[in-house]
């Protein structure tokens, strides 16, 4: 057991320092708006338990099976139990949304868990928290539609009203972005 702990903690170093870039990237002005850092587990081909660790980027919502989903690019890599490295994943990834809450300056919201393939790699995904803060950066960003979103969800509003509410939070965001 102790092994297989600092194996993947081993995995999780090197995942970690190999996203420095990524880190940078998202104090710059053109980094993704509403992101959520994911982790995943699955078993490997020697019966250990191997991690995802990835960052993803939502760039839209839409509603499946009755349930607000994000979709996003996910940039990361999947490690076996031993920490060996089994590929970088830069991939699209689905995950049901819930809890989602707005102000007029913040964006928060739950991803559910769930399990995907990754790299042809059967992947449990935890739950995970994804948002957005107006306020990051010298100038706030998306005010108007953080305003109309949060006035939305005090009143029980269907799904694909809060999809579109999403949605439009996520194009002010990448239209702000293109002009400052």
């Amino acid at each position: 057991m102790k092994r297989r702990s600092l194996a993947i903690l081993a995995a999780t170093v090197t995942v970690l320092c190999g996203c420095a870039s990524d880190v940078l990237a998202q104090e710059n002005d053109d980094a993704p708006a509403i992101t959520a850092r994911v982790h995943g587990t699955f078993v490997d081909k020697a019966g250990g338990l191997g991690v995802l660790s990835a960052d993803m980027s939502i760039v839209r919502f839409e509603v499946r099976n009755a349930t607000v989903t994000a979709i996003g690019r996910i940039d990361g890599a999947l490690a076996d139990s031993t920490g060996d490295v089994l590929g970088q994943v830069n991939q699209e990834l689905a995950l049901p949304v819930g809890n989602v809450a707005s102000t007029c300056n913040q964006l928060r919201m739950e991803l559910a868990a769930t399990d995907a393939d990754i790299l042809d790699t059967p992947v449990h995904f935890d739950r995970e928290e994804a948002g957005f803060d107006s306020r990051d950066g010298a100038t706030p960003k998306a005010l108007g539609v953080l305003c109309t979103a949060a006035k939305l969800l005090r009143e029980k509003p269907s799904a694909h009203s809060v999809a579109r509410a999403l949605n439009d939070i996520a194009i002010a965001i990448k239209a702000s972005r293109a002009t400052s």
